[in-house]
Order: structure tokens, then C-alpha cells, then sequence
């Protein structure tokens, strides 16, 4: 491969200790020996020669083609006038063409945008607009892109061009990679508004993923020529962070990256997993949710399974239970990881046992990652704030920094610190309902909600009331044949909930929730679709009194 220049004084081990040095205008924790750019991971594979790396249906390529294909695809780019700094926007589902030009862009020095493949025409435009790419990689239709002012071209063209074997044997320019110059542009998957180009540099991007290689002991510079491949289960989308992560890490660690063909469905990723037997299956809550309750799940021989790391949101204490019957060869393994966007990705991770008994915990801080609580109120609970080299630098065509002037972030979630610097998520800040004062955080009741055994999936909203300002409303989905009412569920939330946080309006139904790429919840979309004929309950409680928003909530 071609000349890949970093920052004087770069070195390419990898490894665990960490020290204190300035990043931007603060001193932030990084780990001393890291590698400088990402453009370096792919000649850091090469160990792995004639392994496996890929597998989409019936496609097989190892890390040296794939190595190969990278430059080959690069070469196609850089005829198309892409040049370090530039920006390529990837726009398309999983396929093994969407990695080869991701690492492409990065050999190159240019900048991956993440696209999010469920965008609908105006969304997509909007980003277009955002961040200006000189070139849109896509599945799309092309004529769906015509009036668009970029290249435009296929990942079917790519394919073509990674398999050229007879393609220009001209070397790509050598470039140099600045450690904190950016690296990928990765969209905000909020519900609401336009989404946000966050920008993360090479230093965010590679202290993320090494945090995660400490973390399940895969550092490169740790294994040996002899270690044993994981099969990973990719059905998380690529253009969102958890997915980019798994492929990471696979890419490091001498694993098999199988890809999900298609849309999500239980089926499909019960047929792979005994096909491809694969070890590591990363998704979130709702996806594991949806399998294990497949109705022919017993069908399927799910015996490799090893690890099922969840991220998405705190992992209720009913989902592991029905994990752990589903897969009782991982029954102590069950892992929750914590993160979000702008912080670069992963901040805290727990294993099973860490998570048992203790309902909203998604584990410790990694390594390089201080945690604190904002204005914690009487029972500790405040806004989660982190400081991190894994934090996003700006959003795009901002000139304001994402950190403040000491480099926190402020993540929106509610959460507490125990005495073990244990952190617990209670819920998004701007997930509460300000019902007549009282504050109620949305995960509190769907977490008692989940634990009915006639439930399968609850969404928690705040609708507009006249009198209270807003009321609690619940989305319920039932097992199959439930025969259950709201006063059932009523009497079921009594025993936990306050009377004031118990819904007071309800949708039993049994189609699935609405959710986006990602998996989670789609709350707008739902309150959007509320019907005006529900059960409207009075729950003949007396209104409580008005205290300031900013009152503890909890009973």
C-alpha cells in the first residue's frame, strides 16, 4: 500500500496506559500510544492476510483483498478529484462497497459524511446542503440525485472498480494526517428539526475504538498471530456509530464483519446466526427484544452466541431475564454500553454480572472518560456531562465548539453516580413530562410498564393537557391474544408509580412500535399518530402542587 503520513512523533502501538495532555484549550485523558489517523487501521490489518474478513451472502473477502479493494476504490475516488479535506458522502444501506469506500476516503485524507440511508428526498438535500461534498456515493436512484451539484455515482460502480484488477498501478499521493484534523461527519439522529453534521477528528474516531478494544482485551498489539476469530452479526446501520464501531473492531482484531442483507427481521438474523455461527451479535434492546420473542425462535440453532453487547439504552432487568433464557450460554455476559453522538460514541459499558440488581446501571466510565453530574438534585439524579478525546469537535458549519471552555459535554440525559462510580441513566432530559409541576421521567414509567407479562414493547409520551400543561400517555404493544385493559395496567403501575405519574391516556395495540433506523423509538411519530378516540382514564387523583420545573421528580 501507499505512503501514509501522521504528526511527528506518531507511533503505531496500541495500548492501555493513559496520561493527561491538552486537547484543544483543555487537558483531557488520552492513551499514550495510539495510532494518529485512521488511514493507518488498514495497514494494521494486513497481519491478518488471507483470513476472512467480509461476508455478504455469498461474498468472502479476506483482509488482503480487502486491503487491495481499498485501493483500488481510492484510486476511483481520487480520478474523480478527491483530495485530503475533501468530503464524500456515503448514502446508502450496509454492503460491503459502503466500507471499501469508507476506508478509502480515508487513505486519501478526505472526509466520510455519514448519510443516513432512511432520509427521505428533503432530508437528504438538506444534508447535501450542509457539508457540500465534492462526491455522493449511493444506492439511490441516480435520477433521484439530478439536480444535485456534486458527482454522483453508484456503489454498484465501486464494486466495479474494487475488482479491477487491471486498474491504473499509478501510487496514490502520500499524504499527511493531522490528529485532529476531521475524520468522518457523523448526522444527529434526533426525531425533530434538521439533523446536525457532527464533525469527529482522527484523535475522537481512533480513542473511541481503542477504548472498546481495552475494554473486551483485542488490543492489536495483545494478540497474536494464533488468536481465534470472532464472528460479528452487523445489524446496526453503518452510517450510525454503533455500527461503524463493530466494523472497527472486527477490522483490528482478525474477525468476520456478516452483514445483514436486507431490512431487520427476526428471522433473518436467527438464519444467520446458525448459518454464520456467529460469536458477537451487536444490536440494541429493541432489536434483542424482537428476536428473542420470535415465535419460532426454537427453531434455530443459536448455541455460538457468545456476547450480545447492547447499546441503544439501559438494558431493563425483564429484557436480560429473557436473554438469559434465550441464550443461557452467555447467561453472565449480557453487556450495556452507554453513548451518544457528540461525545464521539461509547462512555460507559458494564458486563451482566456489574448489571445485575441494579435496574438503569449502563456501567463505568471507560478509561479515557470523566463523568460528572450537573445540578444533581436530592437523590443525585442531574444532567449526565462528560469529558472525553472521543468527543465530536463542532457541528458542522458552527464555529462554536460542542465541549464548553473546560471540554464537557452536556449529553440531554439524566443520570446519577453511586459510590462504586457506577452511572445510571434515568432518562432524557427533554424525555420528561411536566405534568402540573411534577416532573416524570418517561424510562421510570416504561420500565414498570415492560414488566407486565402481557406487555412486549411500551413507549411513554407527554400529550397536551388543558389543566396539568401535559399528561402521561401510554403506547402499549400486547402479546398476541393479551386480554388486558388500562385498569389492569393501572393496578399493575400502582404498586411502583406515583398516582401523578401513572398514565391517564392509552393506545393498546399489537403492531410495533415506530422506530428508526437505529432501532429506537420514533416518540414524535407516535404523539403524531395518536388516535382521538383512546381511553381517556381519571384517575380521580387530587392535582398536585406547582413547584418550579426544576423540582425533584421521583414520588
Amino acid at each position: 500500500m501507499s505512503q501514509v503520513n501522521t504528526e511527528a512523533g506518531q507511533t503505531r502501538r496500541w495500548g492501555r496506559e493513559v496520561e493527561l495532555v491538552p486537547v484543544a484549550q483543555h487537558t483531557c485523558r488520552v492513551y499514550r500510544n495510539r495510532p494518529r489517523s485512521l488511514a493507518e487501521l488498514v495497514l494494521d490489518s494486513l497481519r491478518w492476510g488471507n483470513r476472512t474478513f467480509l461476508v455478504e451472502g455469498s461474498r468472502r473477502i479476506s483482509f488482503a483483498a480487502h486491503a487491495k479493494a481499498v485501493e483500488r476504490v481510492a484510486a476511483h475516488l481520487h480520478a474523480q478529484g478527491i483530495n485530503a479535506g475533501d468530503r464524500v458522502m456515503l448514502l446508502g444501506f450496509n454492503r460491503v462497497e459502503w466500507l471499501l469506500a469508507f476506508w478509502a476516503i480515508q487513505r486519501l485524507g478526505a472526509v466520510a459524511a455519514l448519510g443516513n440511508a432512511w432520509w427521505s428526498d428533503t432530508e437528504t438535500m438538506h444534508a447535501i446542503a450542509l457539508v457540500k461534498p465534492a462526491v455522493i456515493v449511493t444506492d439511490r436512484a441516480l435520477e433521484r440525485m439530478s439536480s444535485v451539484d456534486a458527482t454522483v455515482m453508484s456503489f454498484d460502480t465501486l464494486q466495479d472498480a474494487a475488482t479491477q484488477r487491471d486498474a491504473s498501478t499509478e501510487p496514490l499521493p502520500d499524504v499527511t494526517i493531522a490528529e485532529d484534523a476531521p475524520a468522518i461527519l457523523m448526522f444527529s439522529s434526533g426525531t425533530t428539526g434538521a439533523a446536525k453534521a457532527v464533525e469527529m477528528s482522527h484523535r475522537a474516531v481512533i480513542a473511541n475504538i481503542q477504548n472498546l478494544l481495552v475494554l473486551t482485551g483485542r488490543l492489536p498489539d495483545e494478540l497474536g498471530p494464533e488468536h481465534v476469530a470472532t464472528v460479528s452479526l452487523l445489524t446496526v446501520p453503518l452510517f450510525h456509530l454503533s455500527g461503524i464501531q463493530i466494523s472497527f473492531s472486527t477490522l483490528l482484531s482478525g474477525g468476520s464483519l456478516v452483514f445483514l442483507e436486507g431490512r431487520f427481521s427476526p428471522e433473518k438474523v436467527l438464519r444467520l446466526i446458525a448459518q454464520e455461527h456467529v460469536r458477537v451479535w451487536g444490536g440494541i434492546p429493541t432489536m434483542v427484544s424482537r428476536v428473542v420473542e420470535f415465535e419460532h425462535f426454537g427453531g434455530y440453532d443459536t448455541s455460538s452466541i457468545k456476547s450480545i453487547p447492547m447499546g441503544g439504552a439501559a438494558v431493563s432487568p425483564e429484557l436480560r431475564a429473557k436473554i438469559q433464557a434465550a441464550f443461557p450460554q452467555i447467561k453472565k455476559r449480557v453487556n450495556s454500553l452507554y453513548g451518544l453522538t457528540e461525545a464521539g460514541g461509547v462512555l460507559a459499558a458494564a458486563s451482566g454480572e456489574q448489571l445485575q440488581g441494579r435496574p438503569g446501571c449502563v456501567g463505568r466510565p471507560l478509561p479515557v472518560v470523566e463523568i460528572r453530574i450537573d445540578k444533581p438534585d436530592a437523590q443525585g439524579v442531574g444532567e449526565i456531562c462528560a469529558r472525553t478525546p472521543t468527543a465530536a469537535t463542532r457541528y458542522w458549519g458552527e464555529t462554536a465548539p460542542i465541549a464548553d471552555d473546560e471540554g464537557w459535554i452536556r449529553t440531554g440525559d439524566l443520570g446519577k453516580l453511586d459510590d462504586d462510580n457506577l452511572l445510571y441513566v434515568v432518562g432524557r432530559s427533554k424525555d420528561i413530562i411536566i405534568r402540573g409541576g411534577e416532573n416524570i421521567a418517561s424510562a421510570h414509567v416504561e420500565r414498570c410498564l415492560a414488566t407486565h407479562p402481557e406487555v412486549l414493547e411500551v413507549a411513554v409520551v407527554a400529550l397536551p393537557h388543558d389543566d396539568l400543561g401535559e399528561e402521561v400517555a401510554a403506547a402499549v404493544v400486547l402479546r398476541p391474544g393479551a386480554i388486558v385493559s388500562p385498569d389492569d395496567l393501572i393496578a399493575h403501575a400502582s404498586a411502583e408509580l406515583g398516582r401523578f405519574e401513572i398514565p391517564s391516556r392509552w393506545w393498546l395495540r399489537t403492531e410495533e412500535l415506530p422506530t428508526n433506523a437505529s432501532g429506537k423509538v420514533l416518540k414524535r411519530e407516535l404523539i403524531g399518530q395518536w388516535p382521538a378516540e383512546d381511553a381517556v382514564l381519571d384517575l380521580d387523583a387530587p392535582k398536585p402542587p406547582t413547584p418550579s420545573v426544576n423540582a425533584p421528580f421521583g414520588h
